[in-house]
């Protein structure tokens, strides 16, 4: 679930039901909980766990973030996975650039566009669970299995086998016989991309190939597996920087 906040009322106080993560957006508060003080302003990723009570002290400006708020059922998936035990964030705000908040901050941006790709939603979801489990947990122990290379390569040959086609992370991570979490995170350090980029980067560069020789827009797009020509065009221009049509120009 997807909350935005924005105004300057009464200071908040709350005791939240789930588990939650917030990006500040405008504004700047001073918080308080049993486990202290802290500071919240735009850029910075907020963190709440159950029953905490959680103080707003002070603010500074009109004050705008969005919440996400994490089913209990998916927490706990996410423990599990990684085994980690549930505790209490030590620190309750991080700034968004900082390596281990950055998922968290990455699914929040997402949230706050008007088109949201399932797939990298999905993948996004995924990563930002994995990171709020590390920050509401105790210093890792042992690192994921040996077999995670393995599992990455499976999980690598199915995307390139179905590349037009929407496998999703369960799936996937049912076929290269990996939990999610950790096949997510896996992929991303062994291919340098999460597995909805590196299924885009692909279709990509299978559409170039297309449009070299000739085959009209509408029809590559079908070909490689978006959904229209608006998407090809989208994707074409994020990842070359230059639209599909030109580049079928200057091709030629």
């Amino acid at each position: 679930m997807v909350v935005r906040f924005a105004g300057d009322g009464p200071l908040i106080r709350a005791i939240p039901e789930r588990y939650s993560t917030a990006l500040h957006l405008a504004g700047r508060s001073e918080w308080s909980s049993t486990q202290g003080r802290w500071s919240s302003a735009p850029g910075m990723v907020s963190l709440k766990v159950p029953g905490e009570v959680y103080a707003e002290r002070a603010r500074e400006g009109r004050s705008e973030f969005q919440v996400v708020l994490f089913d209990a059922a998916l927490v706990d998936e996410a423990r599990a996975a990684l085994d980690r035990p549930a505790v209490a964030p030590e620190a309750h705000a991080i700034d968004g650039r900082d390596p281990r908040a950055r998922p968290i901050a990455a699914l929040h941006r997402q949230l706050l566009r008007d088109r949201r790709d399932p797939a990298a939603l999905d993948d996004a979801v995924c990563a930002a669970l994995a990171a709020f489990v590390d920050l509401t947990c105790p210093p890792r122990g042992a690192r994921p299995p040996i077999t995670a290379s393995a599992a990455v390569a499976r999980a690598r040959a199915l995307l390139d086998e179905r590349l037009t086609e929407i496998v999703t992370l369960g799936a996937l991570a049912a076929h290269a016989r990996l939990d999610k979490f950790h096949l997510s995170r896996a992929f991303r350090d062994q291919i340098g991309l999460p597995p909805h980029a590196y299924v885009t980067h692909r279709r990509v560069a299978r559409a170039q190939a297309l449009l070299v020789r000739g085959v009209p827009q509408a029809e590559v797009a079908a070909a490689v597996g978006f959904y229209d020509q608006s998407q090809l065009h989208r994707h074409f221009k994020r990842i070359l920087g230059v639209p599909p049509g030109a580049f079928a120009r200057a091709a030629r």
